[in-house]
């Protein structure tokens, strides 16, 4: 999500209560100001509500600590949540875990999350508008990997004097030709 887009989904949640304010003015012979200021309570309730899927922070909370630039860290019983089964990313990490065992785990600052959703209000509303950016966003990973492909072709063998390194070098140039092939 963009800081225009997050900045422009405040805007119509203003919008909306405004509208909204109006209407129910309209429809219970109430004052457009008494009802804005009820709805400005349902949005203030949720903000200050900890919310499940923020892992029991509130949203207030999560905002904030972006602010701040503090992590917003996922309690190790809510792990589960997001390590799934059928991932063999997320089974390497549980695996990981489970080989440092507690003591390891105690020390580091905790796992954090993050708001990307799969699909925004946006993309939602403009399906069209979400193909094409996804269509551009595999374009642009192409020629990226392209141009990756290339720089790897052209670079001289660096670290042929360390076998190591010379073998990393080597696992990750065929890496980027079977990926370029594809």
């Amino acid at each position: 999500m963009s800081v225009h887009e997050a900045a422009l989904y405040g805007d119509l949640v203003r919008f909306l209560r405004d509208s909204c304010a109006e209407q129910l003015a309209e429809a219970r012979g109430t004052g457009v100001e008494e009802e804005r200021l009820q709805l400005d309570e349902m949005i203030r309730a949720w903000f200050f509500t900890p919310q499940g899927e923020l892992h029991g922070y509130t949203p207030q909370r999560v905002i904030r600590n972006e602010e701040l630039g503090i992590r917003n860290l996922i309690h190790d019983g809510d792990l589960d949540e997001i390590l799934f089964d059928d991932c063999p990313t997320c089974q390497d990490v549980r695996d990981g875990l489970e080989a440092a065992g507690d003591e390891e785990h105690e020390h580091d600052e905790g796992w954090a999350f993050g708001l990307a959703p799969d699909m925004t209000l946006l993309d939602e509303y403009d399906p069209e508008g979400y193909e094409e950016r996804w269509r551009i966003e595999a374009e642009r990973g192409e020629a990226h990997l392209a141009e990756l492909l290339e720089e790897v072709r052209t670079l001289p063998f660096a670290g042929a004097d360390d076998p190591e390194l010379a073998q990393v070098i080597a696992l990750e140039r065929r890496f980027l030709e079977d990926d370029g092939d594809s």
